[in-house]
């Protein structure tokens, strides 16, 4: 601003003594001869008292321009300094927006002083409006991480400020308003759905992830004949999650090692290399499985669910079942009870020879009617991933049974 204010006093003074130059140039001071006539006291107009063209020296011309070109300069440089402090109360207000709003969110999460301070240096950066982005994706953040572990400013002592400074921001698995981008997400107690290829066979465990840092992961490894398996004689675990109603995910890892103390825990490497599926349910696979249900309403299994309020009183009826999947089940009766269906109740059943201890619930979504008979849509209703399996082994045996017949 001091800079402009110089530069524009330095034209005004030039713009002065150009004009002054160009009154004075052109004047010839010496002696004339007086020759005064009767054509002198005719009345003449500026044009007509101008010299010829020719007369007029150059260096009249090139003054002109040079002042004239001054001013169109003068003009054009209040217009750009004019432009020039909107744009940068503009900016500045962006700036002060964004530091705002890059305050609330360190605010929302809680996030300490510590990794408020590692965050602009993980970034390279100081710039609210370019740390925002960061901070609202964990796809950014983690691309922001990976350049910077191939910089020169990272050293080891920095993999742990990143991860607590993942936790901090919640980029957590669990947190599904974020993107599930790498493996450093998933938090210790997550359970995962695991296989082994070997020898040509896929060898299925549900195992739970012991504790995590920035390179490696822990997991409890499957038990044969009640010991601790060898993992370190496999060289890759192909892993599966599902995240809430969001999606299924699957990823391998490499296995590193594995502990000969603290439950023998298999050493993972981290990866980021992970493929999101659409939440997957088995094919649908016919049925006539006759079969007795206990029938709640909505507002029974709500509170059974919510409160501890005892067993209710059941509605029980009989049935079939028309067909199954591992997301649900297709059930026609013969006779509604007397209270009727509706949308929401649940179906309580215990289903034979698929390794299930408890009752499977399947709330009704839908009702069709065929005459005499009634077809119910059923959804299954807090299936967990060790269940989820169970029924997916299930329909596999029920689908092998079937063809061999």
């Amino acid at each position: 601003m001091f800079e402009m204010k110089i530069i524009f006093q330095k034209l005004v003074r030039l713009s002065g003594i150009t004009a002054s130059w160009w009154l004075l140039c052109g004047i010839d001071r010496s002696p004339k001869e007086m020759k005064f006539g009767l054509k002198d006291l005719q009345t003449k107009n500026m044009l007509q008292s101008m010299p010829p063209l020719t007369e007029i020296p150059l260096s009249f011309y090139f003054l002109a321009l040079a002042f004239v070109g001054s001013i169109i300069g003068v003009i054009f440089l209040v217009r750009y300094h004019h432009k020039k402090k909107i744009q940068d109360g503009l900016d500045q207000i962006a700036i002060d927006q964004a530091q705002l709003a890059l305050d609330s969110e360190f605010e929302a999460r809680q996030v300490e002083e510590e990794d408020r301070e590692f965050f602009p240096e993980l970034c390279n950066t100081s710039d609210p409006v370019e740390l925002l982005p960061v901070i609202m994706s964990s796809e950014k953040f983690e691309k922001i991480v990976e350049d910077y572990k191939k910089s020169d400013r990272f050293s080891k002592l920095d993999l742990a400020r990143i991860f607590m400074l993942r936790k901090s921001l919640q980029f957590t698995f669990k947190n599904t308003a974020v993107g599930f981008s790498c493996s450093q997400m998933i938090e210790p107690g997550t359970h995962l759905e695991c296989q082994i290829h070997h020898k040509g066979k896929n060898v299925v465990f549900i195992t739970t992830v012991l504790d995590s840092n920035e390179t490696q992961l822990l997991i409890k490894p499957p038990t044969v004949k009640r010991r601790p398996a060898n993992m370190k004689q496999f060289s890759e675990l192909y892993c599966n999650i599902r995240r809430g109603e969001d999606a299924d995910y699957e990823f391998k890892f490499k296995i590193i090692g594995q502990l000969a103390k603290d439950l023998n825990a298999v050493i993972l490497r981290h990866t980021n290399n992970i493929h999101r599926l659409h939440i997957r349910v088995s094919e649908r696979l016919p049925m006539d499985l006759e079969m007795d249900f206990q029938l709640l309403t909505a507002e029974q299994y709500e509170a059974e669910q919510e409160f501890d309020v005892g067993k209710l009183q059941h509605h029980t009826l009989s049935g079939k079942i028309k067909d199954m999947s591992a997301g649900g089940i297709k059930v026609q009766l013969g006779e509604m009870p007397p209270q009727g269906i509706n949308k929401g109740d649940a179906f309580l059943f215990h289903l034979p020879y698929a390794s299930l201890h408890g009752n499977i619930t399947a709330t009704v979504v839908d009702m069709v009617s065929h005459g005499e008979l009634n077809d119910i849509h059923c959804k299954f209703s807090e299936v967990d991933m060790l269940t989820r399996m169970k029924l997916n082994q299930y329909l596999h045996r029920k689908k092998l049974s079937m063809e061999a017949a």
